[in-house]
Parts: C-alpha cells; sequence; structure tokens
C-alpha cells in the first residue's frame, strides 16, 4: 500500500512539472505572436526574424497557430520573400472564417489571395480577394480596406477590365484622402506643397523699387534661404494666376537647390503651371524627369496628375493605367518606408529584443536550474519505484506460474498413462472401421447401379448404358466426383440420350456449332451442377466457365448472353422433354 501511495505521488509530481514546463513555453510563444503583431507594418523584416524564432509552431493551440500562420505569410509577402504554398494561409483561412474578427477573415483571405496570384492561380485569386471585399465591409483596420481594394483593382487591370479596375482604385483613393489613413498605415501623407505665404500689395512703382532692393538683398543671403524666399513668391503668384511670374520665379527657387531630388520637386510645380500655360510638350519632359526620381512620393504625383487628364479625355484604358502606377506608388510608400527609417526601427527592435532576452535569462535562469534538478531527482525516483514495483510483480508472477506449471505436468502423466494403455486398442478399432467403411462404399455404389437398372423399362441393358450409369453416379457423387472429358463425355451424352429422352441428339440438331467444352458445360448443368461445382470439376476457373456460358449464348441466339438467359434456354429444353 505504501509503495503504491508513493508511486501516485510521483506520478503527480511529474505531471505538475510538465505541465508548468508546457506554461512557460507557451508563454512564451505568446509573447513571440504579440511582438511579431507589433514590428509587422513597421517592421516586418523583424517580425519575421522573431516568429522564426518559435521552435513548433503546429504545437500550439488552434488560435495561436492560426494567428502565426496569418502572421507568417505576411511578413513573407511583405519581406519580398516566395511563397510557394498555400497551404500555410489556408490554416488562417479555415479557423478565421467561422472564429475570427472581420480583421482577421479579411486579412487571411487577402493574403490568400496574394499567394495564389503569385502562384498563377488568378481565378482562385479574385475569388479570395472577393471574400475579403465581403468580410472588410466590417473591419476597423484602414490598412486592410486599402490593400483589399487595390488588389482588386491591379487584378481587373491585368484582364483589360478597366472599369471596375478604376473603380476599385477609386475607392482607395476615396479612403486615402477622406481620413488620415496614412498615419494609420504607418507612412507619410501624400506630396502637398508647402504654402509659406498668400496674398501681397498691389505691384505699382515704389513696390517695384522696393522689390529690386528687396532682391538685391535676397542675392546676398545663403542658397537654402534664397530658395525659400522665392518659392514663397512663386506660389503667391500662382493664387494670382501670374503663370509666367510663377515660372520665372520657381526656376531661381529651383536653381538654388542643392540636390537632384529637390529639383525634380520643383519639376512637378513646373509642370503644373506650364500645363495652365498650355505648353504640352514641356509639361511632358518636366514628368519624364521627375519619374526618374527615387522618392515614390514624386512618382505618384505625377501619375496622379496623367490619370486625371486620361479621364477628363475618356481615354478609360490609359487612365487605368496610370491609376495603377499611382496605387503601386502610394503602396511602396506604406510598405517600404525610407531606408534609414528602416535602419533605425531595426536598430530599435535588435537594442529592445537583447533588454528582453537578457530580462527573460535572468528571470528564468534559476527557475531552470531548479526545474532541471528537480526533474532529475523525480526521474530517479520514479525509475528506483518502477523498478522495486515491477520487479515484485514479476517475482509474484513467476511463483504462479511454478505453480500452475506443477499441475500441469501431474494431469500430462496421468494422460499419458491412459493413452499408453488404450493405444493397442485403439489401433485395432481404426482398423475395423476402415474395412467397415470400404465396404459401405461398395454397397452404396452396387445399390445405386441396381436403382438405374430397375428404373429402366428394360432390366436387361446393355454394357454401354450401365457404363452411362456408372459415369453419371461418379460425376454427382458427393465424396469424391470425377469428370474426364476425353474418355465420359461420350458415355455421358449415351446416359442423356436414355434418361432424358435424346436431350444430347436434340442439343446436337439445334446448336451443331457447339464445340465439345461448350457442350461438356451443359452437360453438366443440365444434370444439376451448378456453376462453381462444374468450375471445380473440369479444373478451371470460374470467369472461365462465365466466358464459355457467354459464347453458348451467343450461338444459341440470346441477346444479353448473361447466365440467367442460360438457365431459362436449358430449362425449356428440359420442359419440351418431358412433354414429348
Amino acid at each position: 500500500m505504501i509503495k503504491k501511495r508513493s508511486f501516485i505521488l510521483l506520478s503527480v509530481w511529474v505531471v505538475i512539472i510538465g505541465c508548468f514546463n508546457v506554461a512557460c513555453s507557451g508563454e512564451k510563444h505568446t509573447s513571440q505572436l504579440s511582438w511579431g503583431k507589433y514590428y509587422l507594418w513597421n517592421a516586418p523584416d523583424s517580425a519575421f526574424q522573431i516568429l522564426r524564432t518559435i521552435p513548433s509552431p503546429e504545437k500550439l493551440s488552434k488560435e495561436e497557430y492560426s494567428l502565426y500562420a496569418l502572421l507568417m505569410t505576411q511578413v513573407m509577402h511583405r519581406c519580398g520573400q516566395e511563397i510557394s504554398s498555400d497551404s500555410l494561409i489556408d490554416i488562417a483561412v479555415k479557423y478565421y472564417s467561422s472564429h475570427g474578427t472581420s480583421d482577421e477573415k479579411a486579412s487571411a483571405f487577402l493574403y490568400k489571395g496574394y499567394v495564389l496570384e503569385s502562384l498563377g492561380k488568378d481565378n482562385e485569386a479574385i475569388y479570395a480577394y472577393k471574400q475579403a471585399e465581403e468580410a472588410v465591409k466590417s473591419a476597423k483596420d484602414l490598412r486592410i480596406h486599402f490593400l483589399v481594394y487595390v488588389a482588386l483593382g491591379h487584378i481587373n487591370g491585368r484582364y483589360a477590365h478597366y472599369e471596375q479596375s478604376v473603380g476599385y482604385y477609386k475607392k482607395a483613393l476615396d479612403l486615402n484622402l477622406s481620413v488620415p489613413s496614412w498615419k494609420a498605415m504607418g507612412g507619410s501623407s501624400a506630396f502637398i506643397p508647402l504654402y509659406l505665404g498668400q496674398g501681397t500689395p498691389r505691384y505699382n512703382e515704389e513696390v517695384k523699387l522696393v522689390q529690386d532692393k528687396f532682391f538685391d538683398i535676397v542675392n546676398r543671403m545663403d542658397f537654402s534661404t534664397q530658395e525659400k524666399i522665392y518659392y514663397r513668391l512663386a506660389l503667391v503668384e500662382k493664387d494670382k494666376k501670374n503663370w509666367n511670374e510663377a515660372v520665372s520665379l520657381l526656376k531661381q527657387a529651383q536653381e538654388r537647390t542643392s540636390t537632384a531630388e529637390a529639383r525634380r520637386g520643383y519639376d512637378i510645380e513646373l509642370a503644373e503651371v506650364y500645363k495652365k500655360l498650355g505648353k504640352g510638350a514641356t509639361v511632358d519632359s518636366l514628368r519624364v524627369e521627375v519619374l526618374k526620381s527615387s522618392r515614390p512620393k514624386l512618382r505618384a504625383s505625377v501619375y496622379k496628375d496623367m490619370y486625371r487628364e486620361m479621364q477628363a479625355k475618356g481615354f478609360e484604358r490609359e487612365a487605368a493605367l496610370y491609376m495603377q502606377h499611382y496605387i503601386n506608388e502610394l503602396e511602396l510608400l506604406f510598405t517600404s518606408g525610407s531606408r534609414a527609417e528602416l535602419l533605425e526601427i531595426e536598430k530599435k527592435y535588435d537594442y529592445s529584443a537583447v533588454l528582453r532576452q537578457s530580462n527573460d535569462y535572468r528571470s528564468r535562469w534559476t527557475i531552470t536550474i531548479l526545474i532541471t534538478i528537480a526533474s532529475v531527482c523525480t526521474l530517479a525516483l520514479l525509475l528506483w519505484g518502477s523498478w522495486k514495483f515491477f520487479r515484485y510483480q514479476k517475482l509474484d508472477i513467476l511463483r504462479n506460474y511454478k505453480k500452475d506449471a506443477s499441475i500441469l505436468q501431474e494431469q500430462i502423466d496421468t494422460l499419458q498413462e491412459q493413452i499408453e494403455e488404450n493405444q493397442g486398442e485403439a489401433k485395432n478399432l481404426q482398423e475395423q472401421m476402415q474395412a467397415l467403411e470400404e465396404e459401405k462404399k461398395n454397397k452404396e455404389l452396387r445399390i445405386r447401379q441396381l436403382e438405374v437398372t430397375f428404373r429402366s423399362k428394360h432390366i436387361s441393358l446393355p454394357v454401354e448404358t450401365v457404363e452411362a450409369a456408372q459415369t453419371y453416379l461418379r460425376i454427382v457423387s458427393k465424396e469424391n466426383p470425377r469428370y474426364n472429358p476425353a474418355e465420359d463425355r461420350a458415355k455421358l451424352e449415351h446416359w442423356l440420350n436414355v434418361s432424358r429422352h435424346r436431350w444430347a441428339d436434340r442439343l446436337e440438331a439445334l446448336y451443331p456449332s457447339l464445340t465439345n467444352n461448350e457442350k461438356d458445360i451443359c452437360f453438366l448443368f443440365v444434370l444439376g451442377l451448378g456453376f462453381d461445382d462444374i468450375a471445380d470439376l473440369l479444373g478451371v476457373q470460374a470467369r472461365s466457365v462465365d466466358r464459355v456460358v457467354y459464347r453458348i449464348c451467343r450461338k444459341m441466339g440470346l441477346g444479353q448472353g448473361s447466365k440467367e438467359e442460360f438457365v431459362a434456354q436449358i430449362n425449356r429444353m428440359g420442359e419440351c422433354a418431358t412433354n414429348k
């Protein structure tokens, strides 16, 4: 009793330690998933590294494994990594379709569409995007709204569905312009010029003189200050619609810029003013220069203007193309971000990750040592207790086996003596039984021969009829039926003619094309044997008998060639014989 109680206590202690380890592991995985979700939009590379530290995600709970599948697919897509299968995102889709929020459901279907589209399965991708569109109606995350509409616009544009494509792009842009969505997406606002001032007094001669002196002073300042002043004055002239003056001032400001990217920013302003002046060729050349910029904001501004122009002219196809370029640039803004921002985020994450790991190590080091010592001690005690317990059981079983073996040995000795006493008598009885059986078989065979003889109209039968009867009895014998077609076929035909009103002759007359093998099947069946018995008697497979039956039916003119038709035809021949 004491040993059993100790064993139970040890088992309970092991279970408690195992549950504690599992709980610690689950808490760690939950923390990793939370950090991966936190860095998803601003630092996808960092989120990817965090999620990769989870050793066995398939062992997580169903909810955590679904979140892991969604986050891993998102960060791989945002990091530009190739995804070769949709099996991972299908885990999230299956779970969030019935258990998740609208945001999670829409995200799962959206990224399933991304994966399917990258695999070349556009039809399935469109279906996934439409499911995302249905789910996103009640979603709260503006990023998901934007990405769903952009994905639908992009894939419709690829298949020249320009009307639907433009409609989805407009939804995305209306969402972006109606709310501060770029902040929610982790990006910056669209390119909007900074107005440094508005309105100036009407120019007159005095003002002109003052202005000349003013510019003489301005030209002595540093280029950065001069640029700001000329740009401010250019904006004022634009407000007044003095386009030529605005061009001159913008060029002055552009000449004082220090970088090529800044000059391309002024090219956008100049293109807008030249458009007002009706100089289309100059506008196109300026836009070409802006499109060489490395800043997505500037390129997006050009594509937006070109889209509006094409739409105003009614060129829907070209408008959809520029709209797609515009959306791609906008999406690039919040998916990639600037290199400096990403590096800064990476540094912050790396530093915070080091701190978290240090804290985890310090807080868990002692617990780990204690758990290890307790586990080793518990395992040792468990092994010792198990060894003692099972050793006692084996000794008890061994004693019982020895006792049973001695009893069985006594019984065996008794039976052996009885067998030796009765062995001689049993041998004699067995020889007598064999002799009686042989005599019985001979008498039964003679009785059957006599029965056949006395059933005939003539008591004195020829030798052929007697041999035919013996062949019949050998075929239908239950103990050892035998039939050798080469030797017994003629005798069997003779028996059928004698006992069944010349049945074999009538079969030959009606169907002369039947072969000997086919006749054997008919003869044996009319004797009352089944198809399986016929196969055994002929030493062939049942399928061979089926094929022969099919050929017989065809030669008899039966339509389907089935066993049922064969049986019916043989029975009709037997009835005809009886009627005669």
